[in-house]
C-alpha cells in the first residue's frame, strides 16, 4: 500500500505514490537529425544486425520506431533517400503516424529534418489533443499544439502515478470542515466560527471573514455570493465582491449541515431532521421538506431534482419545486455522511465504510467500493474517478467505471478528514487537523495549456 514521503523542512514538499518518480524531462524531447553524429539504418539485414562501415568513429543505432513499427516503416529507405511515405499526401501520412505511440514519434522525429516537422506539425497534435478530448480555452490560432499535448500528457501521467507538489494553509484556530476553490482562490470554513479566503497562488490567507456565532460547516460561492451554514442554525449570504454579508436565513432548529443553490433557491439541510427551501432574491422561506429520520447530513441540487443522504441510512430523490419524494435508494446499512449527483448518477459515502454509485432514474446500485477503513466522509466525482477521503485519514481515487482503487494517499493529514474537493490539476482536503492540504498534479507545467 503506498503512502506520502514529505519533507519536514520545507512547507513545500514533494511526495510520490511510486518509487520511481516522472521524470519531466522523458517526455518529447525531440531532438534534430545530426548526420555526422548518428545515422540510422534500415532493417535490411536478419537480426538487425547494423552493416558494418569504414567510415570512423561513427556510432549506429536503431530507432524504437524501425524496431516496433516495422509494418508501417518497411518501405522506407532511409539510407538511399527515397522515403515512400513522404510523397503521400498529410493526411495520410498524419492518420498512419497517430497510430504511433509518444515514443516512437519522438524517434522518429530524429531520422530526418523532414520527419522532424512532421513530427513537430501544428495539424497532427492538434488530431491527437482532439482525440484525447483535450480541449483548450485558449484563442484556436495561436495554440501551440504540440505543447498543449505535452502538458496534458505529463498532468495525465502525474494523476496515474500520483506524482505531486503539496502545500499546507496554515491560519485557522481549529477544526477546518468545508472548503471550495477556482482558478485564483480557496475558501474555508471553520470551528474557530470564521470563514478565510486564500490566494491560490501565493498560499497566503487574504481575508477573513466573520459572521457566525459558531462552527462555520457548510460554504458554496459563485462569482456573485456565497452562502455559507453554521451550527449557529443561521445562513449568511455574503457578497463575492466586498466579501460583506447581504442576509441572514433563520429557520432551521439544530446546525446546517449542508447547503446549494442555484439561480432561484437556496437549499440546505439540518441536523433537526429537515431540508429547507429559500428564495435566493428575498431570502424569504419557500418550503419546508420533513425529509428523513435523521439528521440531513448531504445535499446536491440539479436542475428540480435534489438529492439528500441522512443519518437514517437512505438516500432520496425530490422534486425541488413540489417537495415531493421521487426515489428512494437502499443499501447502506449506516448512516450516510456525503453525496454528489451529476443528473444521472449519484454517489454516496456511508459509516458502513463503503462508496456506492448508483444509477438515479432506476434506483439500482451500480457498484459498491470497499477500501476505507472507516467513516466515508466527503467524495467528489467526475467522468472517470471517485475521490474519497475518511476518518481514516486517507484519500483515494477510484476508477467510477470498474470500482477499482488507483490511489491510497495515506499520510497528508494527521486526523480525520472533513472535506475534499478536486479539478483537473489539484486536490484540496481540509481537516481536524486544522490545516488545508493542496495536492498540486500540474506543479512546474504550463498551466495555460490546463485551463
Amino acid at each position: 500500500m503506498t503512502s506520502i514521503h514529505t519533507s519536514s523542512s520545507h512547507k513545500k514538499q514533494n511526495y510520490y505514490m511510486v518509487n520511481l518518480p516522472l521524470t519531466k524531462m522523458g517526455y518529447c524531447t525531440v531532438r534534430p537529425y545530426i548526420k555526422s553524429k548518428y545515422i540510422s539504418i534500415s532493417k535490411n539485414r536478419r537480426g538487425m544486425r547494423p552493416v558494418k562501415s569504414t567510415m570512423k568513429h561513427t556510432r549506429y543505432r536503431y530507432n524504437s520506431f524501425l524496431k516496433n513499427n516495422h509494418r508501417v516503416t518497411r518501405h522506407l529507405n532511409l539510407n538511399s533517400g527515397n522515403d515512400i511515405l513522404i510523397s503521400f499526401p498529410s493526411e495520410i501520412i498524419y492518420q498512419i503516424l497517430s497510430y504511433l505511440d509518444i515514443q516512437s514519434l519522438n524517434t522518429m522525429a530524429t531520422t530526418s529534418t523532414t520527419w522532424y516537422a512532421i513530427a513537430r506539425s501544428n495539424i497532427f497534435w492538434k488530431e491527437q489533443s482532439m482525440r484525447m478530448n483535450w480541449k483548450s480555452s485558449m484563442d484556436i490560432s495561436s495554440v501551440d499544439w504540440y505543447q498543449h499535448y505535452k502538458q496534458h500528457h505529463l498532468l495525465q501521467q502525474r494523476w496515474n502515478t500520483g506524482t505531486v507538489d503539496i502545500h499546507y494553509l496554515m491560519g485557522h484556530d481549529d477544526s477546518v470542515y468545508c472548503t471550495q476553490f477556482d482558478k485564483t482562490r480557496i475558501v474555508s470554513g471553520s470551528r474557530d466560527t470564521t470563514i478565510k479566503i486564500w490566494d491560490i497562488a501565493s498560499h497566503k490567507c487574504i481575508r477573513t471573514l466573520r459572521g457566525h456565532g459558531a462552527s462555520v460547516l457548510c460554504l458554496k460561492y459563485n462569482e456573485k455570493i456565497m452562502v455559507s451554514g453554521s451550527s449557529d442554525t443561521t445562513l449568511i449570504v455574503w457578497n463575492m465582491k466586498t466579501y460583506q454579508p447581504m442576509m441572514c436565513l433563520v429557520g432551521h432548529t439544530a446546525g446546517i449541515l449542508d447547503v446549494c443553490f442555484d439561480s432561484r433557491f437556496i437549499v440546505s439541510c439540518s441536523k433537526d431532521k429537515t431540508i429547507r427551501v429559500w428564495d435566493i432574491k428575498t431570502g424569504r422561506p419557500v418550503r419546508i421538506i420533513y425529509a428523513h429520520h435523521g439528521p440531513v447530513n448531504a445535499i446536491q441540487l440539479v436542475g428540480n431534482k435534489l438529492v439528500s443522504a441522512s443519518g437514517d441510512a437512505l438516500v432520496k430523490m425530490w422534486d425541488i419545486t413540489t417537495g415531493q419524494c421521487l426515489h428512494v435508494y437502499r443499501g447502506h446499512t449506516r448512516g450516510l455522511a456525503c453525496v454528489k449527483y451529476d443528473g444521472s448518477r449519484i454517489v454516496s459515502g456511508s459509516n458502513d465504510k463503503t462508496i456506492k454509485v448508483w444509477d438515479a432514474e432506476s434506483e439500482k446500485c451500480l457498484m459498491t467500493c470497499t477500501g476505507h477503513t472507516s467513516l466515508v466522509r466527503t467524495l467528489n466525482f467526475d467522468e472517470n474517478k471517485i475521490i474519497s477521503a475518511s476518518y481514516d485519514q486517507c484519500i483515494r481515487i477510484w476508477d467510477i467505471k470498474t470500482g477499482v482503487c488507483l490511489m491510497n494517499f495515506q499520510s497528508g493529514h494527521s486526523s480525520w478528514i472533513f472535506d475534499v474537493n478536486f479539478d483537473s490539476t489539484k486536490i484540496v482536503s481540509a481537516s481536524q487537523d486544522q490545516r488545508i492540504l493542496i495536492m498540486d498534479f500540474a506543479y512546474e507545467l504550463d498551466t495555460r495549456y490546463l485551463q
